[in-house]
């Protein structure tokens, strides 16, 4: 066992290790002894609260196997060869993007490349609740296919962009806004992308009900003085005492921008303050990038020259 940035990293050509270090990496799940001449095993692991990512090569061993994945939504991506699962309930081909069923499944593959992201499902369906308003709202995902090619891909940059950039980024893991930012902004994706019952509760019944200037301003002081916490839009919503979609309505109304995107803004203005004292902190822009939720410095740049008209660099400088 190894690491690669920020990875733990087993290859084995051993079939009884490999077989022993799958049932331990993949929770619940039970394999028969491989019978083969030829084994080839990669798997790379990392995890980060509720998240755990996996990296699988497997060569020589076509097989089947069962797991049971009841309180995990796992997301797959076949990289190459194949992969099927069936629960009492479905059939689930693995494809660029794919949700493995709930619950008990068999499953059965061949020359198997599988990438996999995993999340507490209970973590998801809290999400879903608050940005919804209520506590009694069940999550029940009603397909395992991203809607449209578009969700497909919107789905694996999210997820790259979480993996590459927070969970394996060491700069990253040390600021819990960023952690949890991420977390939530993952969650809203397997919301937006796999079919489910959160798409389909429907918009606000009052979407142009008039809203007072009051809350507007609840709104605001309450970004501007939680600005360094994992907020999002519940807890703003809930500060200026409207719902998550009343709260997106009147942003868009009144100011012509969205919650997060004006808290995004608001988090650049702070890290410009860092950036101009980072000489005597001895800060970098990276570290300044991470503080305020931006895990790629490429694109913290690119959102701050679009803000300021300079690089961060030059502003350190000065």
């Amino acid at each position: 066992m190894g690491s690669s940035e920020g990875w733990s990293v087993l290859t084995t050509r051993d079939p009884e290790e490999g077989r022993a270090a799958l049932q331990q990496a993949y929770r619940r799940l039970r394999l028969p002894r491989p019978e083969v001449s030829r084994f080839e095993l990669s798997l790379a692991g990392t995890a980060y609260g509720p998240l755990t990512a996996q990296r699988l090569r497997l060569i020589g061993w076509d097989s089947t196997g069962a797991n049971d994945s009841t309180g995990l939504l796992r997301i797959g991506c076949v990289t190459h060869g194949r992969f099927l699962a069936r629960s009492h309930r479905t059939e689930v081909t693995g494809g660029p993007a794919f949700l493995f069923p709930s619950g008990p499944y068999a499953a059965r593959w061949k020359d198997l490349g599988l990438n996999t992201l995993t999340v507490e499902a209970a973590f998801v369906e809290d999400h879903a609740r608050a940005l919804i308003g209520r506590t009694d709202f069940r999550l029940e995902f009603t397909g395992h296919h991203p809607l449209t090619e578009t969700h497909r891909k919107y789905w694996q940059a999210t997820a790259g962009h979480v993996v590459e950039h927070v969970m394996v980024n060491r700069v990253a893991a040390a600021s819990p806004l960023l952690l949890e930012q991420s977390l939530r902004g993952l969650a809203t994706a397997v919301l937006q992308t796999f079919p489910n019952s959160f798409l389909e509760h429907g918009e606000d019944p009052h979407p142009s009900a008039p809203v007072h200037p009051a809350a507007l301003r609840r709104a605001i002081a309450y970004i501007e003085t939680h600005l360094a916490e994992p907020i999002g839009l519940p807890e703003i919503a809930a500060a200026a005492r409207l719902s998550p979609r009343g709260l997106q309505a009147a942003f868009r109304r009144h100011l012509g921008t969205t919650p997060m995107a004006y808290l995004r803004t608001v988090r650049i203005d702070a890290a410009r303050r860092d950036l101009l004292a980072a000489a005597s902190r001895g800060d970098t822009v990276a570290a300044v990038a991470a503080r305020w939720g931006f895990a790629h410095p490429g694109r913290f740049s690119a959102a701050y020259r679009a803000q300021y008209g300079e690089a961060p660099g030059d502003t350190m400088r000065r």
